[in-house]
């Protein structure tokens, strides 16, 4: 099988697009920023270890600080994440983004689209992800908007465990299986893809695996150089089976 194409570059995806003609990708496939400040939000309360009273929630940050989403105890395995920015989430994105992305785009795959109602139409096939997230004061579900006409999806997939027991290298990293689960369902091959806010590289991942020629931006320097460090990585696995 011919290498997929896999371009990923970093800068503001307002560049990249004007770049391209109208509809040259087949399907946009992506996670803006929500404008909740999501990585610093305090995430409520939860009880103690030991079941006796109440702590208070971190944010996000805090914890990929600390490396608790990294199976760490306070050290960070991967030192990226001490100096990575954790504050891309203060706005969402313009009226401009969103009109650029349906023009270089024939179909549309939107996380949080529920925060973007202002730019999006009514779609009967919209995507739930359900975390299986045992926790009450996180989300339990995370919700895609598509452009599609076919019926909604559903996809039970841990964000915590199991096949998705990787290093985290984003407050909203998504697992790689999950994207297998869209691409198989909404991918064809011989598509061309775009994202427009990569951040940890799942995406990218599937793509690649599937054989989808792919092209995606990422603004942030130090996510951008941890992704194509963890793609690096994932390709040299690859080569030994």
């Amino acid at each position: 099988m011919k290498e997929p194409k896999s371009e990923v570059y970093l800068t503001d995806c307002m560049d990249i697009m004007k770049n391209y003609p109208d509809g040259y990708f087949d399907i946009s496939i992506t996670d803006p920023p929500y404008g909740i400040n999501a990585p610093n939000m305090q995430m409520g309360h939860a009880p103690n270890r030991k079941g006796k009273g109440q702590y208070p929630g971190e944010s996000v940050a805090v914890k990929l600080r600390k490396g608790r989403l990294n199976g760490g105890s306070g050290k960070l395995k991967n030192r990226a994440l001490n100096i990575m920015n954790c504050e891309w989430d203060y706005h969402k994105p313009t009226a401009e983004y969103f009109k650029e992305l349906f023009r270089v785009s024939k179909n549309q795959i939107i996380w949080g689209g529920n925060y973007f109602i202002e730019h999006l139409y009514n779609s009967r096939c919209i995507i739930c992800w359900d975390k299986l997230q045992p926790w009450d004061n996180f989300s339990q579900w995370e919700m895609a908007w598509t452009s599609f006409d076919m019926p909604a999806k559903i996809y039970r997939i841990s964000n915590t465990g199991g096949a998705n027991a990787e290093i985290k290298i984003h407050p909203t990293q998504k697992p790689v299986e999950l994207y297998d689960c869209i691409y198989r369902d909404f991918v064809k091959d011989g598509m061309k893809i775009f994202d427009s806010h990569l951040g940890s590289g799942s995406h990218r991942i599937t793509a690649y695996k599937k054989g989808i020629d792919f092209f995606a931006c990422e603004i942030d320097k130090d996510y951008y150089e941890a992704q194509e460090k963890r793609f690096k990585i994932f390709k040299s696995q690859l080569r030994l089976f």
